[in-house]
């Protein structure tokens, strides 16, 4: 099951967090989504999302609020550069030919690539002013440490 946390600059009631009908109503929002739903368990959730935050030593959850610690990038990415670097070799030993002909070959090699960087169908964030989910890869690359992040929805997605 993968998940989407929204995340708010503050505690918000919630009649104000996003619901699954803001996906379906919109399915191009989240094209890798076939159904967005709410979640039963909320806060069973939030607190395994705690648990792997501290489990892996990425930040703290404080009841629905959490920070992000400062190596938690470096924590989170550690070994995956080896992976990357050998995904930009394969395609780096692409010729011209295989480039042209190989379509399938070359798509699983970018495919790599991309999964080599970024979880693509992992948990999720609803971060900033739009409805377009961010992977949680890339927010652990982008959030500042110390800085609460309030979690509003958490939905499922399939």
């Amino acid at each position: 099951m993968s998940y989407i946390y929204e995340l708010l600059q503050a505690p918000a009631p919630p009649d104000e967090w996003t619901t699954e009908y803001d996906f379906n109503e919109s399915p191009g929002t989240f094209p890798i989504a076939e159904r967005v739903n709410a979640v039963q368990d909320r806060e069973n959730v939030i607190a395994c999302f705690g648990k792997w935050l501290e489990e892996k030593q990425l930040g703290l959850l404080d009841g629905e609020a959490f920070i992000i610690n400062t190596e938690a990038a470096d924590r989170h990415f550690e070994g995956r550069f080896a992976a990357f670097q050998q995904a930009v070799m394969a395609l780096q030993k692409l010729n011209e030919t295989q480039f042209i002909h190989d379509h399938d070959w070359v798509a699983a090699l970018i495919d790599n690539l991309g999964k080599a960087f970024t979880q693509k169908y992992g948990d999720y964030v609803l971060w900033g002013n739009d409805m377009t989910p961010t992977p949680l890869d890339e927010f652990l690359r982008k959030a500042q440490s110390g800085v609460h992040y309030y979690i509003g929805a958490v939905l499922k997605y399939k």
